[in-house]
């Protein structure tokens, strides 16, 4: 794949559509692609913390584990982004993340992946609102399960 694909697949990933040229590019030069087989884990839930992944083809299920089996939290897709959570954080994964199929991530080392939204503002805002919007999410998930009742 030339550069030029791999910088229109970059840009294609929702985060990173605001980053200038020079640091999609950058970005270019240390990214990792990887290849998932149905059923395949990207990671696992409690997993160290550690790259941040962005879909570049097929379906992705985030996946919590519990005492009562699996619960599917979302289903994502291209151009969604996962891993950032742990990778900002410093915690071990909350979730893991397993392919619905044939799935295709490109992975970026953390330490560069938050040195590149921390130096681009709205690279920054664009992450602050894709995260906000994940919790509104679980939020609407919960209160559907709750059935109005208080669960802890």
């Amino acid at each position: 794949m030339s550069i030029d694909d791999e910088y229109e697949l970059l840009r294609r990933l929702e985060l990173f559509e605001c980053l200038e040229p020079v640091e999609l590019k950058r970005l270019i030069f240390v990214s990792q692609r990887y290849q998932l087989q149905s059923d395949e884990y990207l990671f696992r839930q409690g997993d160290a913390m550690g790259d941040v992944f962005g879909i570049v083809a097929g379906e992705l299920s985030v996946v919590l584990e519990s005492a009562n089996g699996d619960i599917i939290a979302a289903k994502l897709g291209p151009g969604d982004l996962v891993g950032e959570m742990a990778a900002i954080s410093g915690e071990p994964r909350s979730a893991s993340i397993r392919a619905n199929g044939q799935c295709e991530v490109i992975g970026f080392e953390r330490e560069l992946f938050i040195k590149t939204v921390a130096n681009d503002p709205p690279t920054s805002l664009k992450l602050m609102k894709l995260l906000s919007e994940r919790v509104l999410n679980q939020n609407k998930q919960l209160a559907n399960l709750s059935n109005g009742k208080y669960i802890v």
